[in-house]
């Protein structure tokens, strides 16, 4: 696998870690670029549990993900631990802008 899958933004705000991931191998990609308009507000509150399913999901078939989120102090102090705490691994990271995130997916290959 290798590529970057862009998940782009869902008219009813479908949010599937599972399809996601699912979508991800279906094109042969092994890089996931979640820009801000197509994360959902569950993801950026974890007691939903949706940004851990995609974390599991994304960690059990070994691809990477870079997530577009520029505002991140307007978030949950937990959401801003977790995305913290991320960006000192290696398989997934938050980023204050598209560029940078492309950039670190396309490095890290």
């Amino acid at each position: 696998m290798s590529g970057i899958f862009e998940y782009p933004p869902q008219a009813d705000g479908e949010f599937d870690p599972i399809a996601i991931v699912t979508l991800c191998i279906e094109s042969g990609a092994d890089s996931l670029l979640l820009d801000r308009n197509s994360i959902p507000a569950a993801f950026f509150d974890l007691s939903t549990g949706v940004a851990g399913a995609l974390v599991q999901c994304l960690t059990k078939y070994g691809i990477r993900m870079a997530a577009v989120v520029p505002d991140r102090v307007s978030h949950s102090r937990a959401f801003q631990q977790f995305a913290a705490e991320a960006d000192r691994g290696s398989l997934f990271r938050f980023f204050a802008t598209r560029e940078q995130a492309i950039r670190w997916l396309e490095a890290s290959r």
